[in-house]
């Protein structure tokens, strides 16, 4: 029992130990955007857990995949493309705390033990290691590299009429999405949220106020760097009030300011016009379960953009959404959304977007995911850093627009509770008539069409 005991305590200090590590590179660390499935939603990233105490446990685990990336630059339709080998190692680390813990009284009730608060924090590195061969084999296989993906989410005094929220994430991405073009760049990335919630008189009525800011930042220099590094402190109001079980109306406005550091210049790629801008957004919906089947989610809103120089934004956004119930363990949804995005090619684009997902759990083991989108994507007309509009000796259409279509194919068996084995394949295409005028191009490739496609096999071990 001795020996048990202490074989006990050298755990919980190990733990410990590594808790600490995890807090310090939640603070001080990196990661990447398209990171893996199984890290988008903690009901798959976790496993039975080590309970340090009556309200925390620990979620540990290691992923090896080995797979294959089509074009790992993205090349244009008039370049060549690179393809390469790539295996990716992803340890993580999850703390949180267990859910409100159901207790009988004397009298035979039961209750629940109160939350004084609601803790989650997740660290989940990934190594990423490119294996080609050829001419540019070396140039490939530098692009080998580590990021780490951060969430941190503390909700105090949970079930109270007031609560406190505190959100952030950070990440050092080595292969984000791009909106200006194909290019691969890595970069600094950190958002960060702190504010109150209201759900007076038992929580038919929801109330919160957030403020934040992100702060995104280039490790390479020139042009991306010049209007992709920014700051963006921000607010957001929103609440929802529920008048039936199943359906509720629900309430948005947020205001930003985008600063960009090298605004002034305004050179963005291709030396186009790009400024700091300062979007407001405000919605209003209504979420409804009207069938045992089927649930809806509708939003109207509008949204504009200002800008220091060039076009403006000025339109209704709107999002609909159909999910279907298929079971209690899969899910159908169809969408779609409207919305303005800044842009790092011009100064936003409108982004009109379907979208699919489907999920589902097939005997408590085997899991399939689905995810689609085609989005149509119009961009604000170029201008040059002097003010006048790009003509034909730049670009051979202005504005552009473009057509982009991804999707994610991810399955996975869980042969136990802490063993699993996976396969994502994820496609990316973007159609567009747009090209550079000859010798105008900023990397040398005129046509910014270009397609992606990555496949990978894996095991992963969560406990």
């Amino acid at each position: 029992m001795r020996s048990l005991l202490l074989m006990r305590g050298r755990l919980i200090c190990a733990m410990r130990a590594i808790l600490v590590v995890s807090a310090i590179l939640a603070v001080t660390a990196p990661s990447p955007a398209r990171a893996q499935e199984w890290l988008r939603d903690r009901r798959h990233s976790q496993g039975p857990g080590i309970v340090l105490s009556d309200s925390l446990v620990l979620h540990a685990g290691i992923a090896v995949e080995g797979g294959y990336d089509s074009n790992v630059f993205y090349a244009g339709a008039d370049g060549e493309p690179e393809d390469a080998g790539r295996v990716r190692v992803t340890p993580q680390v999850e703390l949180a705390t267990r859910p409100p813990q159901r207790i009988e009284n004397p009298d035979g009730s039961r209750s629940v033990t109160p939350q004084t608060a609601d803790f989650h924090l997740n660290v989940a590195g990934i190594y990423n290691q490119y294996i080609a061969t050829g001419l540019n084999a070396d140039t490939v296989m530098d692009q080998s590299d580590f990021g780490i993906q951060s969430g941190l989410g503390l909700t105090v005094y949970p079930q109270r009429p007031w609560s406190f929220v505190l959100r952030n994430l950070f990440m050092r991405t080595i292969d984000p999405p791009n909106e200006i073009g194909p290019a691969n760049y890595n970069r600094i990335y950190d958002r960060a949220e702190l504010g109150v919630q209201w759900k007076p008189g038992g929580g038919a009525f929801e109330l919160n106020l957030l403020g934040g800011a992100t702060l995104n930042i280039y490790e390479q220099s020139g042009p991306i760097a010049n209007v992709g590094n920014y700051v963006s402190p921000g607010a957001t109001v929103s609440g929802r009030w529920k008048f039936y079980p199943n359906t509720a109306l629900t309430f948005e406005s947020s205001f930003e300011y985008a600063n960009r550091f090298d605004a002034g210049g305004g050179s963005g790629p291709g030396g186009f016009l790009i400024s700091s801008s300062y979007p407001v957004r405000s919605w209003i919906g209504l979420n409804g379960q009207w069938t045992p089947l089927i649930a809806t989610s509708l939003r109207i809103g509008y949204g504009a953009g200002f800008y220091d120089r060039g076009e403006q934004f000025d339109s209704v956004l709107a999002q609909a959404e159909v999910a279907f119930l298929i079971s209690p363990t899969g899910r159908l949804k169809f969408g779609f959304l409207r919305d303005f995005v800044d842009s790092f090619f011009s100064n936003f684009y409108a982004r009109n977007q379907g979208y699919a997902r489907w999920e589902q759990m097939f005997g408590g083991a085997f899991l399939i995911g689905l995810q689609l989108n085609v989005r149509y994507l119009e961009y604000a007309t170029l201008y040059n850093a002097d003010g006048t509009r790009a003509d034909a000796g730049e670009v051979n259409r202005n504005p552009r627009a473009d057509t982009r279509i991804d999707g994610v194919l991810f399955a996975e068996y869980r042969v136990k509770d802490w063993l699993a084995f996976n396969a994502t394949v994820s496609y990316e295409n973007n159609i567009t008539g747009f090209r550079w005028a000859e010798g105008a191009a900023p990397d040398g490739s005129r046509d910014e069409s270009y397609w992606k496609l990555m496949a990978f096999l894996g095991a992963r071990v969560v406990y």
